[in-house]
Parts: structure tokens; sequence; C-alpha cells
């Protein structure tokens, strides 16, 4: 009787440049996450730590530099809304050495203060929905866009060099929103802003 034995296959062979490549992408996502984090926390210092100091940012409600634009936006966005969720969806890289370019997807949600609902929508939104809904002193603004990115890579670091932000578009509705009746007045605790937030214990 004649046995045959087949060899194992070779083992993948994963190059060096594929290893620097999916490290690059690996570190890169943590960058974009870290700014949702810091944005929705409101820490002005984990978002200075997204971008280079020499970076930009052009945001809408500002263009320039991204140190200064850290602490406009922190602060800002306390001013304007209660709550705010920023979502990254599809993340697509192109990365040539120290730089690479990305288009992230956003989905964000705002809870906007009631005295700055007619400064967020206007006037003809406010004419029509003003007061509405189960929480009328509260309107929600969703968002829909892409961080177009410009990463550099110094001394082993990637950071945001330039940020574009694009708006695909948006919805506006009066707040049905619901904390104290039901199912949801059972679901604590709630997220809040700074170090109070359950994230900040949530450690490995």
């Amino acid at each position: 009787m004649v046995t045959t034995t087949h060899a194992a296959p070779n083992p993948t062979v994963v190059s060096d440049a594929e290893i620097e490549d999916l490290i690059a992408r690996r570190d890169i996502y943590a960058v974009l996450t870290r700014y949702s984090r810091a944005l929705d926390r409101a820490d002005v210092d984990l978002m200075k730590s997204v971008y280079w100091p020499d970076g930009s940012d052009s945001h809408g409600v500002f263009d320039g530099n991204a140190v200064e634009f850290s602490e406009f936006i922190v602060r800002e966005i306390q001013e304007w809304f209660e709550v705010t969720m920023h979502g990254l969806m599809n993340v697509h890289m192109e990365i040539d050495g120290d730089r690479a370019a990305t288009e992230t997807y956003l989905f964000a949600y705002h809870k906007v203060r009631e005295e700055k609902a007619e400064e967020i929508f206007g006037s003809r939104y406010m004419q029509q929905f003003g007061g509405a809904g189960l929480d009328p002193g509260h309107h929600h603004f969703f968002f829909g866009g892409r961080y177009l990115d410009q990463f550099e890579r110094r001394n082993g670091e990637w950071r945001i060099f330039r940020r574009q932000v694009v708006m695909d578009w948006n919805e506006n509705r009066p707040s049905n929103e619901i904390l104290d009746q039901g199912m949801f007045a059972t679901l604590r605790p709630l997220g809040e802003r700074g170090p109070g937030d359950p994230v900040w214990s949530n450690k490995p």
C-alpha cells in the first residue's frame, strides 16, 4: 500500500512594507477616533493631540490654525449643543511614505441648546417648528458629511496636518427625546462632558 503525504502549504509571507502599511493604517484610524472622543467629551488637550501644531482645519465655522481650532471648537460646541455624538463610518486611506490622504464618512448628532436654536437653524425653521415636539425646548440637528484629511508622520507619529470638512446632507427636527419615563428612565448613567463621563474609568 502506497501512502501519499501532502506537504503543508507554505505560510503566507508578509513583507516589511505590508507590516508598515498595516501599522500606519492602525495609527491613523486611532487619530480619527481620538478626534471624535475629544469633541464629544469636550477635551481640548486631547483635541490638540490630533493635529500637528502648524496644521489647519477648514470646518465651515472656522478656517485656520489647528491649535486655535481645537480651542475654538471645544469651547463653542459646549455653548451651541447640550449633547453631540460624532460617528465615523467608511475610512479610505491612501498612504505614501510619511504622508497619507484619508476620506472618512461622518454621521453626527447634535442636541441644540434652546437659546441657540435660531442661530443654528435660521428664522424659517423656527417659524415652522419652534416649540414643537415632546421636548419643545430642544431641537435635533443631524449631519452627514466627510472629513478629507492630509496626514503626516513625524518621528514615527501620525497626526492630521490639514482637514477639510465636506457637508453632504443635514436633517433637522423638533426634539421628541424622553429621559424620565418608560425604558429611558432606567438607562443610566447618562453620558456627560468632562472627567465625570464613565469612559474615563473604562481602563484595561
